[in-house]
């Protein structure tokens, strides 16, 4: 009995969780509807009045299919911008926060505040005399204390300059264009967090010759003096946390060179070469027997149709056959 009632309750649920979703589904389309019809209006596009009266008209109704029908009319006049994103955008404008002049989606306030606070953490750090040419150059396993702290949070600062740069310029193209996907935060994230990864292995990790780069880099420049190598660990710092690939494709070469050292790609047998060589060739020889057969029989087809033929028509046409096969000799 106890089992049956269980059912009961089931069965007589089932039509409200139904009700519930479907209502909420009203409740989505109507709300991304308006949305794009403001951001639509707010960009002067050219809004049918219809589809503007059936969206008043479907706040006390619920006709689904004209409300869907009106969503699909909408999202096809705002594309590539998409419904979810203006939906988020116009929540995020009521909200009306202290920190929306630093823009309408929650991802570009947080990295522009990582981004702020990165570069005072720079500035701050670099005000301390342990940041100098001589800490900077060292290696963190021949530091310890308070210098190798600084040494390190400096670096880690300007990579987590470069690596917000890159998510903000990134996600930004997507802001502007109307078309950033929520579910990607989570990326922009993890590139932030390889950035960091990234600008320590290319400063502590990775051997380079700073007096090498400094000199090219003058080279470049035209600059005279001698370059800092303070401000080529810094720099190097901020290129890896923007660019996480770089060091990726650095770390690969290195492996594929050790790979090599460590198992040699073994040469071909020569037989094996040998035989595939004269394969080829036996296959080559065959295809151009088979042209010239080919050519001999088209010659034959023509004297047996014309029996009258005269001998300088003969001639021509051996020597027409005679130049082929020049022809394909050279080539």
């Amino acid at each position: 009995m106890e089992h049956d009632k269980s059912v009961e309750v089931e069965v007589f649920e089932r039509p409200d969780a139904l009700v519930n979703k479907s209502t909420n589904l009203h409740e989505k389309l109507l709300k991304q509807g308006q949305a794009m019809a403001h951001f639509a209006l707010q960009k002067g596009l050219a809004v049918p009045s219809k589809l503007v009266e059936q969206l008043q008209q479907e706040q006390t109704q619920t006709d689904i299919a004209s409300l869907t029908k009106a969503h699909n009319q909408l999202a096809e006049l705002v594309a590539p911008a998409m419904p979810e994103t203006i939906l988020m955008m116009a929540q995020e404008q009521e909200k009306q926060t202290w920190f929306l002049f630093l823009g309408r989606v929650p991802l570009i306030r947080k990295m522009m505040l990582v981004a702020i606070i990165s570069l005072v953490t720079l500035i701050s750090l670099s005000l301390s005399s342990y940041i100098n040419n001589d800490n900077m150059v060292a290696s963190m396993f021949d530091m310890e204390g308070a210098r190798l702290l600084y040494v390190q949070a400096i670096l880690l600062a300007s990579a987590a300059i470069g690596a917000s740069f890159s998510a903000l310029f990134k996600a930004n193209s997507y802001v502007t264009a109307g078309c950033f996907d929520a579910k990607y935060e989570s990326s922009y994230w993890v590139r932030f967090v390889v950035g960091l990864i990234s600008g320590i292995i290319l400063t502590q990790l990775i051997p380079i010759n700073l007096d090498a780069v400094a000199k090219t880099a003058e080279q470049s420049t035209g600059m005279g003096g001698g370059m800092s190598h303070a401000a080529l660990k810094i720099t190097m710092a901020l290129v890896g946390g923007f660019s996480a690939n770089l060091v990726y494709t650095i770390l690969d070469r290195i492996v594929d060179t050790a790979q090599s050292f460590i198992s040699p790609q073994q040469p071909e047998d020569l037989e094996t070469v040998k035989q595939s060589l004269l394969n080829q060739f036996k296959s080559e020889q065959l295809e151009y027997e088979a042209h010239l057969s080919l050519e001999l029989m088209a010659i034959q087809q023509q004297v047996a149709s014309s029996p009258s033929m005269s001998s300088t028509d003969f001639q021509q046409l051996l020597s027409q056959y005679l130049a082929k096969i020049i022809r394909n000799e050279e080539k």
